[in-house]
């Protein structure tokens, strides 16, 4: 004999259909909840990977203005020293300091600086020839000296090249 299967009552169809529906909304809602979880996750790598970019390209861009202030600077700084080379020139360094507002080191300084050596080297020893002591003679001019040729370094006299302590805070004074 066949087994007969319990009849099922209109009120457990419906039942059933109801679970189905909930449970499709559900599913539906689950998956619209995990594409907007993953939209949201790939939106917050992209800004991630746009945030770096933008800092390499903002580090790129200030290293090379960095390196253009640079460049200019040192061309303003070759001008000062060629400013103050040439004012040397005409006047003693305390007069040049003076008129500058500058204090007689700084200035010096900015006279003596290795990166305007080369150009000191290609002067003519017969009409440039001489080199501040930083002392100042009684009419305000600079007492200067020769400037020896490179090789005569080896062959020149012992002592001092400039001015000694006590020099240099008399011609400060």
């Amino acid at each position: 004999m066949a087994q007969r299967r319990p009849r099922k009552s209109a009120r457990e169809v419906e039942a059933r259909e109801r679970v189905r529906a909930r449970r499709a909304e559900h599913w539906a809602r689950e998956r619209q909840l995990e594409d907007l979880a993953t939209d949201y996750e790939v939106a917050a790598q992209e800004i991630t990977d746009v945030t770096t970019e933008a800092e390499e390209k903002i580090a790129a861009y200030a290293a090379r203005l960095r390196g253009e202030a640079e460049t200019a600077k040192q061309e303003l700084r070759d001008r000062q020293t060629e400013s103050v080379g040439q004012m040397l020139k005409l006047d003693g360094v305390r007069s040049v300091a003076d008129r500058l507002g500058e204090s007689v080191d700084t200035v010096r300084k900015v006279a003596a600086r290795p990166d305007r050596a080369p150009e000191r080297g290609k002067l003519d020893h017969g009409l440039a020839a001489a080199r501040s002591t930083g002392q100042e003679a009684a009419a305000g001019q600079p007492v200067t000296r020769p400037i020896p040729p490179a090789n005569a370094a080896a062959t020149a006299s012992p002592g001092p090249a400039t001015a000694g302590p006590a020099e240099q805070s008399a011609a400060s004074a």
